[in-house]
């Protein structure tokens, strides 16, 4: 090149083509060249990404079989998905060399190896569709149904993506495939990775939420990579993509360590939803022994010894064998049986044990609680199962020390009606169907009703009343009591203020107080608010205890009594002659009425020994300035006789059954006319 002459051009790059120009001896020189290591570079650097996914996928592979799991249809679905993504990996790599040596073998076995590689991109996404499948469908018919569908689909496409024509493009450093077979390819994937979006929407409930996630970001890395690669062929990430979804997937979802309780080496409760999950969808029965240990309360031990202990007992539950065990909290385990003669086998085996003593010094005595669920079909869904062991838990009343409580079909039955109850008694309190029935009580003096008793009632949605005999047990159990109670007395006190009651003649109303509200500390507090809340007179209620709340935390109940009467509310001893009646809680507790109970009542009219005994209680409240409510009272001759008595107020049906607000106070209006 005459540098002296030359034009200076320089050097144009473009596509990987050099071309210098300049003169020679008048001359116009052009020199081109193929700067064929750009196309191997390229290639190069989508081999070593994928060989560092292929790396990736055995690490996964090798945490996944080293840890101790569970084998589920999900774990197996799991490995599928992993074959699929390593095998569309390998065939990448091979498609890659297989296009770069092609000038060395026949064009008909390049196009196999890249057809192979386009089978393997839609076994992954068939495979990642039947994973979500198996958590959607359980139940085995479902499970089939869907998989012979699968499988018709995939062969459907395979013989497809095998007889239509594949191209290869070569040409200015970029080489990738095309043509029909690369469409229908890429065309599958799509409506497989849009179907998985679609399942985990319309699923979402039956989904676990961790899978749904996983694989939606699963899909949506699919979809980018898809489009990257779209735009710019030289980048080959969609097999790397899909080995992103699948560690994603290993480290959310299918990682063993997941479901393990790091202090005793057993499965979680996750791991036990899963099981049951799963058991559930295929029909398979497993029976459950949940024991429960601990010691007795004057037992003293140091953190060494309890830790010694914890050791001991998770050492001898681990060597029980034919079970999973699951650890549910502290110092109690769930070992799931498929075979019952099992279950009970090892149920003589921990009771012998827990007959023993333990410790480095065998001188600890702990005691051993074993619920046994003999057989899981009783169970209408796996998530209700922790919730039978823990009402068995709440009531064994019977049951002290060691042994073993039997979880049958009564047991489940009754559990169930209870959460039934339960569940309406929460959707009462939230949609208002919660209702305050009124009972008129008759005052012996004024010949009048100047009092009634203010009775819960629960509207079922079907518009149905419900009796208190049916939810307040439950109520006081499940721990809805205080919410009730809370209500009616605001209805209550709302019913006061929108209406009249002196006018219509009714000095008071009777709000009952359960045992559990009596020993709620902020008993009194809250009920004062409600009070100011409404603008109502204290003097305007009095409210029922029962004798059994004045055995249970007694100060409690006595301190909330006291700050209530401070503000003139005034007390009424409800149920006397029930229970254990003894004349010394009336004297005790700072009460203004004593209401005989119906059975104490009509003991005095059928039975000879319960006249004398009301008589005495009568004359000593009586003289304790006390006035006295007389409850179920049906029939005329025992009004006429309790009245004759002097009893000052009489309830019952012989005057009027329970009323809602409207019929109560037109029958006052009626009868106090």
């Amino acid at each position: 090149r005459d540098t002296d002459r030359s034009r200076g051009l320089g050097d144009v790059y473009k596509r990987q083509i050099y071309c210098f120009i300049g003169k020679n001896n008048g001359k116009i020189v052009l020199v081109y060249w193929l700067d064929l290591g750009k196309v191997q570079e390229i290639e190069d650097m989508n081999i070593v990404s994928q060989m560092c996914a292929i790396a990736v996928m055995f690490v996964i592979m090798y945490f996944y079989i080293s840890q101790k799991k569970i084998i589920l249809h999900t774990s197996k679905a799991f490995v599928e998905v992993w074959i699929a993504g390593l095998l569309s990996l390998f065939f990448d790599i091979f498609s890659l060399v297989a296009i770069e040596k092609r000038s060395g073998y026949h064009l008909t076995a390049t196009n196999i190896i890249c057809k192979l590689y386009l089978w393997t991109v839609t076994w992954v996404a068939m495979v990642a569709f039947w994973y979500i499948c198996v958590d959607i469908f359980r139940k085995k018919e479902l499970e089939r149904k869907w998989r012979k569908r699968l499988w018709i689909f995939g062969i459907s496409t395979d013989i497809l993506i095998m007889v239509v024509p594949i191209k290869i493009y070569d040409s200015d450093n970029i080489v990738y495939t095309y043509g029909p077979a690369v469409i229908i390819t890429y065309a599958v994937t799509v409506i497989l990775l849009a179907l998985i979006l679609m399942l985990t929407k319309k699923y979402s409930q039956a989904i676990n939420p961790r899978r749904r996630k996983s694989m939606q970001v699963w899909v949506a890395l699919m979809f980018i990579s898809a489009v990257i690669q779209f735009i710019d062929k030289k980048i080959l990430i969609v097999s790397f993509a899909s080995v992103i979804g699948v560690l994603i997937i290993f480290i959310m979802l299918e990682n063993p360590m997941a479901n393990i309780d790091r202090d005793t080496g057993f499965f979680n409760l996750n791991a036990l939803f899963e099981y049951m999950k799963e058991a559930y969808g295929q029909g398979n029965d497993v029976s459950i022994v949940c024991i429960r240990y601990g010691s007795n309360e004057n037992d003293f031990f140091t953190r060494e010894m309890e830790k010694s202990i914890f050791y001991e007992v998770v050492s001898f539950i681990n060597k029980l064998p034919d079970n999973y065990v699951f650890r549910s909290s502290a110092n109690e385990y769930l070992l799931v049986f498929e075979n019952t003669d099992s279950a009970e086998k090892t149920i003589g085996i921990l009771e012998r044990r827990f007959d023993k003593p333990w410790g480095g010094d065998n001188m600890t005595m702990l005691f051993g609680e074993i619920y046994y669920l003999r057989s899981t079909e009783l169970v209408r869904r796996p998530s209700d199962i922790l919730g039978l062991f823990q009402y068995a838990k709440r009531n064994r009343a019977e049951f002290t020390g060691r042994g073993v409580m039997l979880i049958n079909n009564e047991v489940i039955e009754h559990i169930y009606d209870e959460n039934s109850v339960e569940n309406e008694i929460i959707e009462a309190l939230r949609d208002n169907r919660v209702e305050v029935f009124y009972q008129p009580i008759y005052n012996t003096k004024t010949h009048k009703f100047t009092s009634a008793e203010a009775l819960v009632r629960i509207r079922s949605r079907e518009g149905n009343i419900i009796p208190p005999g049916r939810f307040i047990a439950v109520a006081e159990k499940r721990g809805l009591i205080l919410r009730l109670g809370e209500r009616v007395f605001e209805i209550v006190c709302r019913f006061i203020v929108q209406h009249d009651i002196h006018a219509m003649g009714i000095e008071y109303i009777e709000c009952n107080l359960s045992v559990v509200q009596c020993a709620y500390d902020h008993l009194a507090q809250d009920f004062i608010a409600i009070m100011e809340k409404y603008h109502v007179d204290a003097n305007d209620i009095v409210l029922e205890i029962t004798e059994s709340a004045s055995i249970t935390e007694k100060k409690i109940l006595l301190d909330n009594m006291n700050a209530l009467r401070k503000v003139g509310v005034r007390f009424a001893l409800d149920d006397f002659g029930t229970g254990q009646s003894n004349l010394s809680y009336i004297v005790d507790m700072p009460i203004d009425i004593v209401k005989f109970d119906r059975g104490m009542t009509n003991a005095y009219f059928d039975n000879g020994k319960g006249k004398p005994v009301m008589d005495a209680a009568m004359g000593m409240i009586q003289k304790l300035k006390l006035e006295i409510v007389s409850e179920g009272i049906e029939e005329k001759e025992q009004f006429a006789k309790l009245d004759e008595l002097g009893i000052d107020y009489i309830q019952g049906y012989y005057f009027s059954k329970p009323r809602n607000a409207a019929e109560f106070i037109s029958f006052i209006e009626s009868n106090n006319a």
